[in-house]
């Protein structure tokens, strides 16, 4: 068959994805897999007509007739504040992917510091057996949820499920079912002293970097709980610090830092009422294999539409950051 379209995976794929590629669409396409993505040569990239994966500023400059780039990422700031990004070139994430996981993450986490567990851990290595104060529930809490997507609403319905009253951020006015209400940025600093958990789902984009300033902080409830699992730059991590190691708020759950890795001089490290994880609350291609689907199912969905000459869906709006 001629006009194959060259599709270069860079993203990880186990024998049997490379099975139902090739069976759905090997007539149509031929396909390079690459088993790492610093072993793609330059051939494949100049080759391809999608990539399926995320190439590196350098790899994407040599993919000279790249017509459309499919993440298996949620996030797609890394492409959107890339300077030299091809204008030809669609871009296309896989938002949708990781609600489920990341979601079990955000409660697991509060749970976690709500109940005490990390003591109880730390206790556990010491052979203690010392009850403590934490019997906090999420029931009958107030929510504050920044960013009102597919993984703000995932997360606002699991924290419904335990009770508590859900409010959202985003800039359209509609209201998902998961949230009992949904105003505009506009109307935070009104809305952060109510709130019980603060959790940002935000993009990054110049719009939502440093959103969480000192003063907005402060303006939260002294034992309100910080959740953040959107992107780092969305509080400064010297604020953040300031704040907590003054006894203002009850603590913060952090799954992403202003600058990845966290410096090992950040003060938050220190901090005992802060839960750092290495931006691992959703993984693309851990051990989860429904998380592993979903995300496969995005990127064959667009594949079909994409052989079709039809609409792709995903489509990350490079102006506005995702």
């Amino acid at each position: 068959m001629t006009n194959r379209k060259n599709i270069l995976v860079m993203a990880y794929s186990r024998t049997e994805i490379r099975e139902k590629l090739l069976d759905a669409f090997g007539q149509q396409c031929c396909f390079q897999f690459a088993e790492t993505p610093d072993s793609v040569t330059i051939k494949q990239l100049q080759m391809a007509d999608a990539i399926i994966g995320e190439p590196d500023e350098a790899q994407l400059a040599n993919a000279t007739h790249l017509q459309w780039l499919q993440l298996t990422w949620a996030g797609a700031d890394r492409y959107t504040q890339m300077t030299g990004f091809p204008d030809r070139v669609t871009l296309t994430n896989a938002s949708g992917a990781f609600g489920t996981i990341i979601a079990e993450y955000v409660i697991g986490a509060i749970l976690s510091l709500y109940r005490g567990l990390p003591v109880y851990w730390e206790n556990q290595q010491k052979h203690l057996w010392k009850k403590q104060d934490a019997d906090e529930t999420i029931y009958g809490k107030n929510a504050l949820i920044l960013g009102a997507g597919d993984l703000g609403r995932t997360i606002a319905g699991r924290l419904k499920a335990f009770g508590a009253y859900t409010v959202g951020i985003r800039k359209r006015p509609e209201c998902p079912d998961a949230f009992d209400e949904i105003h505009p940025i506009r109307e935070l600093d009104s809305l952060l002293p109510e709130a019980d958990l603060l959790i940002g789902c935000l993009p990054g984009t110049p719009e939502t970097a440093g959103l969480l300033g000192r003063a907005r902080l402060q303006r939260m409830k002294a034992d309100a709980l910080l959740v953040n699992v959107g992107r780092g730059s969305l509080l400064h991590t010297a604020d953040l610090a300031e704040v907590l190691a003054g006894g203002h708020l009850r603590g913060a759950i952090l799954d992403v830092t202003e600058i990845e890795p966290l410096p090992e001089s950040s003060p938050l490290w220190d901090l005992k009422n802060v839960l750092l994880t290495p931006h691992i609350a959703g993984p693309s291609f851990a051990r989860n294999t429904g998380t592993q689907a979903w995300i496969w199912e995005i990127c064959m969905d667009n594949l079909r539409r994409y052989l079709a000459g039809a609409p792709l869906s995903h489509v990350v709006n490079r102006q506005a950051g995702y």
